[in-house]
């Protein structure tokens, strides 16, 4: 009855063989992981400098209806800042990341002239803007464009595929 039904005198245990493996393994998904989670990290930026794009035009709106008075601001195509213009002082609402940049949209009237490097958005009390259309180059290679509408006050963003890059 107390007999061992295995051999009594092997060995329990892994070889050194299947620990190398099993380490390789686990070496090899976490290389893939990392890339991933640096991947996610840099979409997540992108978005987030969308949205503060976004808010930031929302606030000059905003701006305007409540202090009753016109608000005109400046987006410097050349340098990605968007900024009020005053009386006084300008004020610097965002600045982009040098990896982000703004541009105007490419169209048959600028293809042969010189695009601008500054573009001017007016904001008026009743809530409604000029109209004014201008991408956000990301990083990654993508495009969110912004189109602010004369009548409706809207900001609308929209992903675009381009290849006039």
């Amino acid at each position: 009855m107390g007999k061992c039904k295995h051999n009594c005198n092997s060995s329990a245990g892994f070889t050194l063989l299947e620990l190398l493996l099993v380490l390789s393994l686990i070496g090899i998904a976490s290389v893939f992981s990392i890339a991933s989670i640096d991947r996610l990290a840099g979409r997540v930026d992108e978005r987030r400098w969308a949205d503060q794009t976004q808010q930031s035009l929302a606030k000059l709106r905003n701006r305007a209806v409540l202090s009753g008075a016109v608000v005109r601001a400046t987006l410097d195509l050349e340098r990605g800042e968007l900024f009020l213009v005053g009386s006084d002082a300008v004020d610097r609402l965002l600045v982009l990341p040098k990896t982000f940049r703004f541009r105007s949209p490419p169209s048959a009237a600028t293809a042969t002239s010189k695009p601008e490097s500054r573009m001017s958005l007016y904001f008026y009390p009743d809530g409604t803007m000029d109209e004014a259309v201008f991408d956000l180059v990301l990083p990654s290679e993508g495009l969110r464009r912004f189109h602010l509408t004369r009548f409706t006050g809207k900001i609308e963003r929209t992903t675009v595929n381009d290849s006039s890059r």
